[in-house]
């Protein structure tokens, strides 16, 4: 029996998002023939749209509606819950995307209901149509029959057509709050008679990632455990990693003692912990230690330089974890790159790898560089010595990026996906590609970094300017 095929919730009132179920509660201030006659659920896996779907399927054929929506206990609501109504037809567009599929489905709506009032077609992961058979669903929409509602669920709505959106009333779900997960497995618990603390609750909700199906997978998954389940159980029965492992695996990460963190996911690894779940408890942390940096709180621990550091090569971990054919591996390779790359602060910077060869400044001559004139209100012109030239910034362009590097980890990063554009009357032009590379090479703080930089590779002091260009 799968517990969440079982609690399910039936009607309005049992749905746990609490901004879904106050939309669709909003539904009942008027008539049936008055409501929309196609929705778009849009939002992350597991986040109940499907079964907000087959509610609004029972709002629209429910034999004995109530003032709080559709009974649940009628005919047609245990045929829709069964998945038997005639009149309700689900499709997976995943595998049925082509436009025979949309053609039939059209073909269709023009018979009128089995036994119903309305005939609710849903389709899941709309996004995966066609073009063909999204033009042929846009038909469809524009001209129903008076008896067809539609049911468009999709992860992706940035794939579906404005032209589809337009004609559809769009309900978005979130990624459930822990409190709304709480409120689901309390209730599930309650019903199969389990007794789990508020603890292991927690911890299930924290690892259900938002998703409501998971976090009531997880739960059916402890519940086989025998006696009282606590948040032991849940980290042993999951494979999850406890505060005390991340802790100490955090201490030898700070102390830069590669050996025993690396030692620390071994042992992990060898007691079946999944790497995911490690890592995504990791990043929480993390951020704690971050926001108690930033904040000045003595409970830190950690500069916030450290901690940006290593959030930085942790979140690139967890990405390439689900193309590793080693679950291990991205977490190795982090943890390397963390404790060999030690965060410099600003003030104390270090010596570069690849020093380049300065060149003497011209005695009094009659050459003169000029200055572009300053601009009211403001910098004033930086006098350019000709040691720094567009023709040298960009032969030692990958030297500029290796001494950020120690300043800056990200902004190094983001240095690799631009390149110089100009140096001209004691002003250095970067351009940037992306809206958000530009504006985080333009903050103050990193434009200073930039020049401080410039100034010990090439012995002159300039202007940093960040232009967003196309690629």
């Amino acid at each position: 029996m799968s517990f969440y095929r079982t609690y399910r919730p039936q009607v309005i009132e049992d749905i746990d998002n609490a901004v879904v179920r106050e939309q669709l509660l909003a539904l009942l201030h008027k008539e049936k023939k008055e409501l929309p006659h196609a929705y778009l659920f849009t939002g992350p896996k597991g986040a109940g749209k499907t079964t907000a779907a087959r509610v609004i399927a029972k709002l629209f054929n429910c034999e004995k509606p109530t003032k709080h929506g559709p009974c649940g206990n009628c005919e047609q609501c245990r045929a829709v819950a069964s998945g038997t109504s005639l009149d309700v037809i689900e499709m997976d567009a995943a595998s049925n995307r082509g436009i025979d599929e949309i053609r039939q489905l059209r073909d269709r709506i023009g018979f009128t209901p089995v036994s119903s009032p309305y005939t609710v077609y849903i389709i899941d992961e709309v996004h995966m149509l066609t073009t063909e058979a999204f033009n042929a669903l846009l038909k469809t929409l524009e001209e129903p029959p008076a008896h067809a509602v539609f049911v468009l669920a999709t992860t992706d709505r940035e794939k579906v057509p404005s032209t589809i959106q337009s004609r559809c009333m769009i309900i978005s779900f979130g990624k459930a709050t822990s409190e709304e997960l709480l409120h689901a497995l309390s209730r599930i618990a309650k019903a199969e008679k389990i007794t789990i603390d508020a603890e292991a609750l927690s911890r299930i909700a924290k690892n259900a990632d938002g998703s409501f199906r998971d976090a009531v997978k997880y739960l059916e998954q402890v519940s086989f455990t025998k006696g009282d389940i606590t948040s032991a159980t849940v980290g042993k029965t999951l494979s999850l990693s406890d505060a005390t492992e991340r802790g100490a695996f955090l201490s030898h990460l700070l102390t830069h003692d590669t050996k025993a963190a690396l030692h620390d996911v071994d042992t992990m690894q060898d007691d079946g912990r999944d790497m995911k779940a490690f890592l995504v408890d990791i990043l929480g942390d993390l951020e704690q230690k971050l926001v108690a940096a930033a904040t000045g709180s003595e409970e830190a621990g950690w500069t916030s330089s450290e901690a940006n550091h290593a959030i930085s090569v942790f979140m690139r971990a967890y990405t390439e974890l689900r193309l590793s054919p080693v679950p291990k591996l991205p977490v190795t390779v982090a943890i390397i790159e963390f404790c060999t790359e030690r965060v410099v602060i600003v003030e104390d910077p270090p010596v570069e790898p690849k020093p380049v060869v300065k060149e003497k400044a011209p005695d009094p001559a009659p050459v003169v560089h000029s200055a572009p004139p300053a601009v009211a209100g403001g910098d004033p012109p930086v006098p350019s010595l000709g040691l720094l030239t567009f023709e040298k910034l960009v032969e030692h362009w990958p030297d500029f990026i290796v001494a950020t590097k120690p300043y800056n980890h990200s902004v190094a990063g983001v240095l690799r996906s631009s390149r110089p554009k100009a140096v001209e009357g004691g002003i250095v032009t970067i351009e940037a590609f992306y809206k958000f590379h530009q504006e985080k090479l333009a903050e103050v703080h990193t434009k200073q970094v930039l020049g401080d930089v410039l100034k010990k590779l090439f012995g002159e002091k300039v202007k940093i300017e960040i232009v967003l260009g196309k690629k």
